[in-house]
């Protein structure tokens, strides 16, 4: 069987019916073959084969069906738990920004980090194979450049990475504590090739979580207001405290008024449409 054959069958097993066919065996305790004649009968009735997961998100989303990351090593892919994720493939204006300033393996890179790191904050984990079928490029492209990123200092959550190392540290957090560290920008952005859009919300949901635990708030509700997972803004609750001395009070308080200002004019906006 050929490589690419492989991979193929490695994606196709990750659908609504392997799921189903999962759920059947381990949580009702149901035979493999049991379990296959009902997701059958239930792909056949409900018309699983033609369900568009797109249909209910935003532009330059996708939806796809990963290994759960809570899945271990060693049983076959069809036998190990699954879960559904949504993944900003394509951020538009801001990723062209990108390719046009850095090139398209620097656009490849930051939709790695991107996608990745969204699988996992979501129970998934996506697999070299999942990355090149979603970036339209091959498993060794994919493999080149996880390592050059690995390289530049950055974890890439994929599945073996993730259960060889564990989650790491998001490249969110990285990025913001070389803004923390008085680097511009542009510094950053060489040294990341991440765009300067991406770079500026970064720091201001870091502006946003900082002054939330300033209000006494827990890190569920500090996470759901922010509108990150619980690790990525426990993450940035720890570069604070470990950056919250005299030497770097004023790039702090820079960041924290970056924060109220978007806040305050994402509020006047909101105002404005209800007032229309």
């Amino acid at each position: 069987m050929s490589q690419s054959h492989q991979q193929q069958q490695r994606l196709e097993a990750k659908t609504l019916g392997g799921q189903l066919e999962y759920i059947l065996e381990n949580d009702f305790e149901l035979s493999p073959r049991a379990s296959q004649a009902i997701s059958e009968v239930v792909t056949e009735i409900y018309g699983l084969e033609h369900y568009d997961p797109s249909y209910h998100l935003t532009q330059g989303q996708i939806q796809r069906t990963v290994i759960s990351k809570s899945a271990k090593h060693g049983p076959k892919l069809e036998e190990l738990p699954k879960v559904q994720v949504t993944l900003t493939k394509d951020k538009f204006h801001e990723d062209k920004q990108l390719q046009r300033s850095e090139g398209e393996q620097a656009l490849r890179a930051a939709k790695i980090l991107r996608m990745s790191g969204e699988a996992i904050e979501q129970g998934g984990t996506l697999s070299q194979e999942d990355l090149a079928d979603i970036l339209e490029v091959t498993v060794r492209t994919i493999k080149r450049d996880t390592r050059r990123i690995r390289e530049n200092g950055f974890d890439v959550p994929t599945r073996g990475a993730y259960h060889d190392i564990g989650p790491g540290i998001s490249h969110k957090t990285k990025i913001v504590e070389l803004y923390l560290e008085y680097n511009t920008y542009s510094d950053i952005q060489r040294k990341t090739r991440h765009s300067p859009a991406a770079i500026k919300r970064y720091v201001i949901s870091f502006g946003r979580v900082v002054m939330a635990f300033k209000n006494g708030l827990s890190l569920k509700e500090v996470a759901h207001i922010v509108g990150i997972s619980e690790k990525l803004a426990g993450e940035y609750y720890e570069l604070f405290l470990k950056f919250n001395t005299e030497k770097y009070q004023d790039r702090l308080r820079d960041i924290t008024y970056i924060a109220e200002k978007k806040d305050a004019t994402q509020a006047a906006a909101k105002r404005g449409v209800k007032n229309q």
